[in-house]
């Protein structure tokens, strides 16, 4: 018998929880007795997928991402924000970091496109485009001695959700953080009635394994009795589940505020890190200013420390001198800051 070390790996996720598939992934991508070249084949149920460094406040619309259930997931990769569905792909080629070169992945991934008569290229920014429109956003990770290539392939997925759910609103947020580069995109059902998520994950493999001057090896199911059996793919998914890793991982931003009430006008400068509201500072002008201004700075002061979300904002407005401002007019106030942020 050969004790020859297998070269190429291939796995396909059973599961479509996003954050499990990217614990499968991380647990692939830092296995120590791994094979050299790791493909990994995967798809999600509908969630929008932020980069390590990226503000969701910026990238996303969370308030209806909230009513319609759709999860916010944010990777261990940098890149930009991408929206899945069912309808949708992920691919992530896993290989020593001496060789790692993203346009040749993403080739890989075009020729696997050609065998399904799919007119596929990679354009000057190495995304892989169908008549000019994306087809594919991806990213990648390096640490040691290892890197990844991973991508999303838009096959049958809502571009009308897509689109939808990454429209944030305008919140006047300016920060450091990655922004998204916004693209015109299709999907590969404009182009193939035939082509769904086992014949691109078959195609891929194939041309996976053949890149690697080796015959086709079938590819190792990943399932949830898997998941349930391993504690370190668990431990990853409980810490990629957590609101400090969703959210509080969000780089420093500020947001700036202003309304015009009947009483009078309100400026406000939020100062965001990790997550949570550290500095705030307001002005109030018009009719009683210096009354305002006083519970203003008793309001903003109990908004620092607390998370970012409207949520947070639900503690009772000082009641004081209520002779003076009618608590109406401050919980105008405070409906108006939760609406905003």
């Amino acid at each position: 018998m050969s004790n020859r070390k297998v070269q190429v790996e291939c796995f396909i996720s059973k599961v479509t929880d996003p954050f499990v598939n990217l614990a499968f992934e991380e647990w692939l991508f830092k296995r120590p007795d791994s094979a050299p070249f790791v493909l990994y084949l995967w798809r999600n149920r509908p969630c929008v997928v932020i980069g390590r460094n990226q503000n969701p406040w910026k990238e996303c619309d969370l308030s209806l991402m909230e009513k319609e259930e759709v999860w916010l997931v944010r990777r261990r990769s940098g890149g930009g924000t991408v929206y899945h569905d069912i309808g949708n792909s992920c691919f992530t080629v896993i290989m020593p970091r001496t060789v790692f070169d993203r346009r040749h992945n993403a080739e890989l991934v075009t020729r696997a496109l050609h065998q399904l008569d799919i007119p596929a290229s990679v354009n000057h920014r190495n995304d892989i485009v169908v008549e000019g429109k994306k087809v594919s956003g991806s990213a990648y990770k390096l640490v040691n001695n290892r890197a990844y290539h991973h991508g999303t392939m838009l096959i049958d997925t809502d571009l009308d959700a897509l689109r939808r759910y990454l429209k944030p609103p305008n919140r006047n947020l300016v920060g450091k953080g990655v922004e998204s580069v916004r693209s015109e995109v299709t999907r590969l059902r404009e182009h193939s009635y035939t082509v769904d998520h086992l014949s691109f994950c078959e195609a891929v493999s194939e041309e996976f394994c053949r890149s690697n001057d080796i015959p086709p090896v079938p590819m190792v199911e990943l399932t949830m009795e898997f998941f349930r059996a391993n504690e370190e793919i668990q431990q990853v998914y409980e810490e990629l589940m957590t609101w400090e890793w969703i959210y509080g991982q969000t780089p420093e931003f500020h947001q700036w505020l202003n309304h015009k009430f009947s009483w009078g006008e309100l400026d406000l400068l939020l100062l965001v890190r990790n997550g949570l509201i550290k500095e705030v500072g307001g002005t109030c002008s018009g009719e009683n200013s210096t009354v305002m201004q006083k519970h203003l700075a008793d309001f903003t002061e109990n908004m620092k420390g607390r998370r970012y979300t409207p949520a947070s904002l639900d503690f009772p407005v000082n009641t004081d001198s209520l002779s003076e401002v009618p608590v109406e007019v401050l919980e105008e106030m405070k409906l108006w800051i939760k609406q905003a942020i």
